[in-house]
């Protein structure tokens, strides 16, 4: 039986969880199925989404309820504080 495609995503900003639902959405996450593993050097997700706009923001909002969506998904697993380079290298996601 052929096992899940596996991959890691470096950053979980946008741009990281939107490549995550891409990938969700692909030919690859039919079967066997894929497991995306996202590795965030910030505590917590969504980049400057998070850090650098004001959150009461009406459509800012809007963007977090739908990363959020994709990060709920069992495929998905967040890693926070993890320093690319530093915690985690290349040879380590091969």
């Amino acid at each position: 039986m052929p096992r899940p495609l596996r991959v890691a995503i470096v950053g979980a900003g946008p741009a990281g969880i939107y490549a995550a639902d891409a990938l969700l959405k692909s030919e690859a996450a039919a079967e066997p199925g894929v497991s995306i593993d996202l590795f965030e050097r910030m505590p917590a997700p969504f980049g400057l989404i998070r850090y650098g706009v004001a959150p009461d923001h009406p459509r800012i909002k809007g963007i977090v309820n739908a990363l959020h969506q994709v990060l709920d998904k069992p495929q998905v697993r967040l890693f926070g504080n993890i320093d690319y380079g530093t915690d985690v290298h290349l040879d380590d996601l091969r």
